[in-house]
């Protein structure tokens, strides 16, 4: 294995969890496209296929990146809200994932299973955020800001847009931010 450099369980978890934000940007800027913009090419069948294929890679490699964040904490000590959290998230992953492959399949959406993966997403987030307080794994503002999005959000949409619930991008930001902050360090 002579010179081959390997990266850490800490840089790999931060570099998945800031990439699954650009790897989603691209996702909302089709959707953007497609639905907002009403571009001509947005309204085949292929073009909404990369654009649902976006959002969901980015859900999965956010997943990724909080499984072995999820690793880490339970390394640093923090065996239970860690655990807890990943699986609540994994299940909001799976919901949303059928959802999203049941509306490529026939353009409808089933929201109850929406709201269901925007609650769980937003509460394993902010469960993640106090085992990062627990461990300081990294700095307590991400932690804070961790909890404080997420939670904040939930609410936000719960009494602003109980319709329209799902903005995905809402859920990249925490990732985003623990991930800088891995890099950052202590």
């Amino acid at each position: 294995m002579g010179g081959q450099i390997f990266l850490s369980e800490r840089e790999t978890a931060a570099i998945l969890l800031i990439a699954c934000f650009p790897i989603f940007v691209v996702g909302g800027i089709l959707f953007t496209g497609r639905a907002i913009w009403k571009w001509p090419i947005g309204q085949t069948p292929a073009y909404l296929r990369w654009e649902r294929g976006f959002v969901v890679a980015a859900l999965l490699v956010n997943l990724l990146g909080l499984a072995l964040l999820e690793d880490m904490l339970r390394t640093a000590g923090e065996p239970i809200l860690s655990r807890m959290a990943l699986v609540t998230y994994a299940l909001g992953a799976a919901v949303v994932l059928v959802a999203e492959m049941t509306y490529l399949h026939n353009r409808e959406w089933i929201y109850p299973q929406i709201v269901l993966h925007v609650v769980l997403a937003f509460l394993a987030q902010a469960v993640l955020g106090a085992a990062l307080l627990q461990t300081g794994l990294v700095a307590a503002w991400a932690g804070w800001a961790t909890i404080l999005w997420n939670l904040g959000w939930l609410v936000v949409l719960t009494l602003a847009s109980p319709r329209n619930m799902y903005f995905p991008v809402l859920h990249h930001v925490a990732p985003l931010i623990i991930g800088i902050a891995l890099l950052a360090g202590r």
